[in-house]
């Protein structure tokens, strides 16, 4: 196998939503290129890109697969990506360590959300855009309406460098607008042959040639000079300068193509070798500390992991890119993260399935090993001596949680593995191991991705687990001032224990005054470990209770706050006063200190008007036109509160909050409501308090969860 050099090399993430057609142009790129003799089918479960058991009972992509062809003395990689948001993490991933993403939409289906979804997470990093409309030979093709709808949902610098001479059936001939020639294609697609356009598309295509070159020009200044002198640019400017917009993200060009019968296909690898940026045509990568890392074959080893792949058939894989020098069996690099040292023994370049061993990788390419030790997702790996970290994929919050317990007793910590090593695989799956909720919790992008992780566990680290309601953390505070006291007195023949505790407790906010009954002589504010803040004041006027206690008084307060005692949940944002009390000379210790604080805490908090609090989420729900009342008209439902709606191109964002206790059901619901055309973020906003009924049916839920135990 051929080792290329960086200008050879062209790294594409194929990227969009469900169904527009990615593994199945995958399919035929590689087909097209020689890899296969032979196209497998999503249907027959034979295609390289879709080679994960889950995905064969599913019929769609499930994880990102990594692939390479071979076209004019040019490596093109390729990473085909699911198209579900609930497997975002892998398309963020593929974006990241691509050179270019090519956004590959159902011509019959238009712009989806998870076309939005690719152009979004492009954008964020700066990433070159292409539009590959594909699917041009169904009969329901609306390839003119799609042109239209990603110029004006996306972006007007979106513009056609070729169009089919015909859509549906008869397929078989693209007009292309940057060498104003037309190719046919076969009925199996294959290399085309070239003609001058017809007399009929003419006018169309020098019209588009036009618009076309006035973009070119207006990219430069040097360019506009031209094309006002000359009226037109020469092939040589054109064609760099088309270059250059593409990778300043100043056009978005517009290809067509049918992944099923291959036409376009080939056209489209030249477009990529010909057109598409180099690793050298890019900005260099800038780490976190702010240096660049050129990329230079002859520099300084750099590579950056995207992917963790453990499956029975291949082993532990660990996928990278390399950013600057090479690697080859035998180096030893230190792990930026951990200062772990790792050796490589093996370099591969993988095909689905297939792992290709070469002799070494080079600065721009894409490559896997097995067996590293301690790397993982994010990680940058280094020569000795350099101190760097490339910047790492930026991933979503997760959107819905779970709780996981095992079926079997005593398979706890074979879940808890199960669980870890989903997570170095998938870091959009996140392990929370909630003490205060005693509960296993899974957070996850959907329902989907919860499913794919129960499977993943069942089928790959043989054990069978249920998925359960997870608890929601709750918390505890009070509404008025009260005070009181407690006397722990406690004789068991020997030294006996003795403390009285005199509290007062009242609601804690920022900036409140120190209470005017009492002369604070200290005053401590604690910020919780769960959030909300304990405001500690000493009042003891007369030494009626020594200083050495008052830790131990403080002591029995927080702990006693670690369980409230309406829901067991944390309390926070309390004011405690310690005015007054009794002490014995023989019998006051800690011990009896920390009791008495304790005790008295527990009977003032009960007295004083107590509510139950629970965590609000903003959340965003970007819906198309067409399901916005329907969705409004459930936000109540869930006690959601809408606080704004806006427009942004065919959709509408909705901004409202809503409970965790309802968000957790969300997910399903609005994919149900919206027919899995809507998405959300969701972010933490505050604490506030339930509703009257929310707050006696937690309660009762508690007492009988209590009685229960």
């Amino acid at each position: 196998m051929k080792v290329y050099e960086p200008q050879d090399i062209r790294n594409i993430a194929l990227i969009g939503h469900a169904n527009s057609g990615k593994t199945t142009l995958s399919e035929s790129i590689l087909f097209e290129s020689g890899f296969i003799n032979r196209k497998g089918t999503t249907e027959e479960n034979n295609t390289v890109s879709d080679n994960f058991e889950l995905e064969h009972e599913r019929h769609c992509s499930i994880l990102s697969t990594t692939m390479f062809a071979e076209w004019n003395n040019h490596k093109i990689n390729i990473i085909d990506t699911p198209g579900y948001d609930d497997y975002i993490g892998e398309m963020c991933a593929a974006i990241r360590v691509a050179d270019s993403g090519m956004i590959v939409i159902n011509s019959h289906n238009g712009v989806e959300i998870g076309t939005e979804n690719a152009w979004d997470n492009a954008k964020k990093y700066d990433t070159p855009v292409a539009f590959v409309i594909n699917k041009v030979d169904v009969d329901q093709a609306n390839f003119d309406e799609t042109v239209e709808e990603v110029k004006h949902v996306f972006s007007g610098s979106a513009k056609l460098v070729q169009y089919p001479l015909h859509t549906g059936a008869g397929f078989n001939s693209i007009i292309d607008i940057v060498s104003m020639s037309m190719f046919e294609f076969g009925n199996d697609g294959g290399k085309a042959t070239k003609k001058d356009i017809p007399d009929s598309e003419k006018t169309k295509a020098e019209l588009l040639r036009n618009e076309l070159t006035e973009s070119v020009a207006e990219t430069s200044e040097e360019l506009m000079n031209k094309y006002f002198e000359n009226g037109e640019l020469s092939n040589e400017d054109f064609s760099s300068g088309l270059k250059k917009a593409i990778r300043e993200r100043q056009i978005f060009p517009i290809l067509c193509a049918s992944g099923k019968k291959g036409t376009g296909v080939t056209h489209l690898l030249d477009f990529i070798v010909d057109i598409m940026p180099s690793p050298l045509d890019l900005p260099q990568q800038l780490t976190v500390e702010g240096k660049e890392v050129k990329c230079d074959v002859k520099g300084s080893t750099v590579l950056f992991t995207y992917k963790l792949l453990s499956e029975a058939h291949l082993g532990d894989m660990t996928f990278f890119r390399v950013y600057s020098g090479r690697i080859a069996p035998g180096t030893d690099l230190v792990n930026e993260t951990n200062g772990t040292s790792e050796r490589f023994n093996q370099t591969f370049i993988i095909n689905g399935k297939k792992r290709v061993e070469v002799p070494q990788i080079l600065a721009g390419d894409i490559g896997a090993t097995v067996k590293l030790k301690g790397t993982r997702v994010n990680d940058t790996l280094h020569e000795k001596g350099k101190y760097l970290t490339i910047k790492p994929i930026q991933y979503p919050n997760p959107r819905v949680r779970t709780a996981v317990v095992p079926k079997t007793k005593g398979e706890e910590e074979k879940v808890g593995m199960g669980l870890n090593n989903l997570h170095l695989e998938d870091p959009t799956l996140v392990i929370e191991h909630s003490q205060e909720l005693r509960q296993t919790i899974l957070h996850a992008q959907g329902e989907l991705h919860l499913s794919a992780a129960k499977w993943r566990l069942e089928h790959r680290y043989k054990v069978e687990t249920e998925f359960n309601e997870p608890r929601v953390p709750y918390r505890e505070t009070i509404q008025k001032q009260v005070k009181g006291s407690y006397r722990h007195k406690k004789q068991t023949g020997g030294a006996g224990q003795f403390a009285e505790v005199h509290m007062m407790i009242e609601p804690w906010v920022e900036g409140m005054p120190n209470p005017e009954a009492f002369s604070v002589r200290g005053k401590d504010l604690h910020d919780l470990d769960w959030g909300g803040k304990l405001e500690f004041l000493n009042c003891i006027v007369g030494g009626v209770i020594d200083q050495r206690f008052l830790p131990a008084i403080l002591k029995g307060v927080m702990e006693k706050m670690q369980f409230g005692p309406l829901t067991g949940c944390y309390v926070r944002d309390i004011r405690v006063a310690i005015y007054d009390g009794k002490m014995h000379p023989v019998d006051s210790n800690e011990a009896a200190f920390k009791t008495a604080g304790m005790m008295v805490f527990k009977e003032n908090f009960v007295q004083a008007s107590p509510r139950i609090l629970e965590p609000i989420y903003n959340i965003e729900i970007k819906v198309p036109d067409d399901y916005v009342g329907d969705v409004m008209s459930d936000l109540p439902t869930r006690r959601g509160i809408i606080l704004g709606i806006e427009s942004i191109g065919r959709y509408q964002i909705i901004k409202a909050r809503m409970p965790l206790a309802e968000l957790d059901r969300y997910s399903a619901g609005l994919r149900s409501m919206t027919a899995g055309k809507a998405t959300y973020t969701q972010e933490f906003a505050e604490y506030q308090t339930v509703p009257p009924n929310v707050q006696q049916e937690l309660i009762e839920a508690h007492k009988k969860q209590q009685h229960e135990e």
